[in-house]
């Protein structure tokens, strides 16, 4: 599905990836995101580890933690939590599996999995309910492949890039275009402002096919529209990943 007018110079610059199928009326939302920048010559030891991790929790069931995990195309590694408030950053996740697993064999696949990469981040990011088109029946089951469209912003035009967005999201209800797609803004970590657009198919024919219908829903009326958002734009970046079911991890109900 293509939100945004062609021809937008795409830019290098950070990921994070979201999936979620949150209610209209729910409230943002605050996520966690941890990326680690992973060597191309070390992604197969990387990705055995990341399963051990995966492996060992669902053996103990630990109830701590749970991650959605993705990865893009250029070697990073993004590992999404869902958190309730800035105070559980301060909590440590780890530490019933430190306890059930022991701190020595959790440790040293811990550093391993440190040998595949020379950098890693953190940041909060926020789902953001009122910009998102979430028709009925929206849904990214059996949808693993994502475009995640980054639209930076200087801080004076905040107000004009909310009101924009929400303008999209209205003239795609009022269109009737069934394909969704998720709006998440930048929080806590992140050294700019911006709104990333998530867009979920089973592959990127499903997107781009999605992309030409809505064009024809929309017609002219949109231009106007996309235009408010982009002149308020400082840059772009287009970036497309994979979810990972293999490698995320969420506790199990059972004792």
């Amino acid at each position: 599905m293509k939100i945004f007018k062609k021809g937008m110079l795409a830019l290098l610059t950070v990921v994070l990836a979201l999936n979620s199928a949150i209610a209209q009326d729910a409230q943002p939302t605050m996520f966690a995101v941890h990326t680690d920048n992973v060597k191309f010559n070390k992604m197969a030891q990387y990705e055995a580890l990341a399963k051990q991790l995966k492996d060992n929790c669902e053996k103990y069931n630990i109830k701590d933690v749970n991650w959605t995990a993705i990865s893009v195309e250029d070697g990073r590694y993004v590992y999404v939590t869902p958190i309730k408030s800035m105070a559980d950053l301060d909590k440590n996740p780890m530490g019933d599996l430190a306890d059930k697993m022991g701190e020595e064999e959790m440790g040293e696949m811990f550093e391993k999995m440190n040998e595949c990469y020379d950098s890693h981040s953190d940041e909060v990011v926020h789902f953001m309910p009122k910009l998102s088109h979430l028709p009925e029946g929206y849904n990214t089951q059996g949808k693993n492949y994502r475009e995640y469209h980054f639209l930076y912003y200087s801080p004076k035009d905040a107000k004009a890039m909310s009101e924009n967005m929400e303008k999209v999201k209205d003239m795609f209800k009022a269109k009737g275009v069934k394909n969704g797609y998720e709006v998440y803004h930048s929080g806590f970590g992140s050294e700019e402002s911006y709104y990333m657009v998530a867009i979920a198919g089973e592959d990127d024919l499903a997107i781009a096919q999605g992309g030409k219908d809505n064009d024809e829903l929309l017609g002219d009326d949109k231009d106007a529209v996309f235009y408010d958002v982009i002149k308020h734009t400082t840059k772009y970046d287009r970036v497309v990943a994979t979810m990972r079911p293999d490698l995320s991890y969420a506790p199990s109900n059972e004792e």
